[in-house]
Formats: C-alpha cells, sequence, structure tokens
C-alpha cells in the first residue's frame, strides 16, 4: 500500500445473475492496461488483484455480492470510477426479460 495519496475506497455489487465471471473480470483486466493505477477487489476478506483474470474469477463473487474497491496510484480516481461504472452497469450486458 502506498503513503495514502492518491488512494480511493468505494463499494461495487454484482448485479448481473451470472455473478463476475469470465467476461466481465477480462473486461476489468482490460480496463486497467489503460491506466496507471492498482485496483483490488476484497469480497469476505479476500483480496484479487483487479488485473488478474484468474483472481477475480477465485473470489466467486456471485449475483448481489457486495465487495470493497480499493484503488491506489496516478490515475487511481479515474480507474476505480470505470471499473465502478462497469458494476453499476451490470457489466453492459443485456439480460433478456423474462
Amino acid at each position: 500500500m502506498s503513503d495514502g495519496a492518491n488512494v480511493f475506497r468505494t463499494r461495487v455489487r454484482v448485479l448481473t445473475r451470472e455473478g463476475l465471471h469470465a467476461r466481465p473480470a477480462s473486461q476489468i483486466a482490460d480496463m486497467l492496461s489503460h491506466h496507471d493505477a492498482r485496483l483490488t477487489l476484497i469480497k469476505d476478506g479476500e483480496e484479487a488483484d483487479c488485473s488478474s483474470v484468474l483472481d477475480l474469477l477465485i473470489l466467486a463473487a456471485g449475483f448481489n455480492s457486495e465487495l470493497e474497491l480499493l484503488a491506489e496510484g496516478p490515475d487511481a480516481r479515474a480507474a476505480m470510477d470505470e471499473v465502478s461504472g462497469f458494476f453499476a452497469r451490470k457489466f453492459e450486458l443485456e439480460e433478456p426479460v423474462r
């Protein structure tokens, strides 16, 4: 962890029935390649590096899971906003109406 400069925290919720699966995990990791920041998702005390698809999948974040998103680095705020928005937009997946 850094000295506290450019460190941000927020909470996100998994809003899709499928949970945090491979496609959105891959998209999150790709988002970070555009930012000078390190993001970590925390679920029940377990941490996942958001640049690692495998780490994200190991969290097993199912529908309605609440996660803490920790961002640090020079571009932390922008990276956090992009990833938290992605969660809020249900990973930009269109779910069929039933």
